[in-house]
């Protein structure tokens, strides 16, 4: 018997304003930037707050590849991203769990 391996709704997505606020390179590359402004796109998306700050790795608009690193904002540099998630539960080695599958794709790349 075949099992899926995610259940899930819908995508919940929540366009923010950012700034870049460092380059992080360990464990892996990523950016840290602060939230400027948060709009979210429906009542039930859980947006995070504006202040808060968040790491991520720029995701290109269809969410098919990382965006490289050279192309990347710059340190100080305002973007766009908008950020889209999908809760669900995840099966692996026979244990379900909740799980969420997050993406961050910049505006406009």
């Amino acid at each position: 018997m075949l099992c899926q391996p995610v259940q899930a709704a819908s995508w919940q997505i929540c366009s923010l304003e950012l700034r870049v606020t460092d380059v992080l390179k360990h464990p892996y590359p990523k950016l840290q930037a602060q939230i400027l402004k948060v709009s979210p796109t429906s009542t039930t998306a859980e947006c995070p707050e504006e202040g808060a700050t968040l790491t991520f790795i720029p995701e290109t608009t269809d969410y098919q590849s990382q965006i490289p690193r050279r192309e990347w904002p710059k340190k100080g540099q305002s973007v766009r991203v908008n950020y889209r998630y999908l809760d669900g539960t995840c099966k692996g080695d026979g244990h379900s769990h909740a799980c969420r599958i997050e993406h961050y794709p910049l505006a406009g790349s």
